[in-house]
């Protein structure tokens, strides 16, 4: 409760800002669902996404629509909180990416090295988000703006031929789904790995590209690495603009707490200042991308902690 109240608040600062241009141009969000967001109410996700509104945002990407694999947190979201997002989304002026239910088991099955194993799996999850958008009737709302792909790509578990070979025709069978379904071409996040190896970004998205409809989302990791990740970043950024390739850059709006760890599994952030996220515009400006996409409004700058009320009053402070 105190912390739904204190969010209400950090929400309600910004109404009277609303007349005002946000100094950092987004385009959209993502929007990670969790068990948590069912405890909003209809004037919950009002408030949430009209402050998404007033940021800049004109889109918002759900990150899943729920998690799978057998794991004892799998779940679903219901039918009726998605139709709540899309409504208030829709009085907002903003469109909805719609990601489909995630497989928990993903990196698990990436760091093992039975390739048959991955194969299984991956027809298992390519059956399923087929399934989903098959079934699903989100791609007939009229704020609908497409599909996204909740799997990561990047070049250290995907650098063997033999993996890409298994790779493409599954982004394949999404993407002629996605069209088949909604005359879109669905979405999906790459980013630099800072594992040892050859790969190249610039290889697996050549030969991904040259054979599927695809849209990359570029994640800056600006979040994990620093400004110094572009570097990593530009072979597949000159590429991409040399092939004409349409493509989003995601700008990360934490700061990862370091934890010892490199799979995720001690996870701790918080978010960013203000500085680092103008530099990461300053970026954004000149990249090329279609649309610069926040991983995430909610919760690194509208939510409760000390860090995001910082944040959110330097963002605003600094409107033109």
């Amino acid at each position: 409760m105190r912390r739904r109240l204190l969010q209400a608040l950090a929400l309600g600062a910004l109404a009277p800002l609303a007349a005002c241009a946000p100094p950092i141009s987004l385009n959209a969000t993502f929007l990670q669902l969790w068990l948590s967001h069912l405890d909003l109410t209809a004037d919950d996700w009002r408030r949430r996404i009209a402050a998404y509104r007033r940021l800049g945002c004109r889109e918002i990407f759900l990150q899943w629509t729920g998690l799978e694999g057998g794991r004892p947190d799998d779940w679903m979201a219901p039918k009726a909180m998605l139709d709540a997002i899309f409504d208030e989304a829709e009085r907002s002026g903003l469109g909805v990416h719609v990601g489909l239910p995630y497989d928990q088991r993903w990196w698990n099955m990436l760091a093992s090295p039975d390739d048959a194993a991955l194969a299984a799996y991956l027809d298992h999850t390519r059956d399923r988000g087929v399934a989903y958008m098959q079934s699903a009737a989100w791609s007939k709302r009229r704020n609908f703006r497409g599909w996204y792909l909740p799997y990561e790509l990047e070049q250290y578990n995907w650098s063997r031929p033999q993996r890409q070979a298994l790779l493409v025709p599954w982004l394949d069978a999404f993407a002629r789904a996605a069209q088949a379904s909604s005359y879109r071409v669905p979405t999906i996040s790459t980013y630099f790995s800072r594992l040892g190896g050859d790969g190249s970004l610039t290889q697996l998205w050549s030969r991904v590209l040259d054979h599927v409809a695809i849209h990359p989302m570029i994640q800056d990791g600006v979040g994990v690495a620093g400004l110094a990740n572009y570097q990593a970043l530009e072979p597949l950024h000159d590429m991409l603009l040399k092939r004409r390739a349409s493509f989003d850059l995601v700008m990360e709006l934490f700061e990862e707490l370091p934890s010892g760890s490199t799979d995720g599994t001690t996870f701790k952030a918080r978010s960013a200042d203000f500085d680092r996220v103008k530099q990461q515009w300053q970026v954004a400006r000149g990249y090329g991308a279609k649309r610069v996409v926040a991983f995430t409004v909610d919760p690194w700058v509208i939510g409760d902690t000390p860090e995001a009320r910082a944040l959110m009053r330097a963002w605003m402070a600094a409107r033109v």
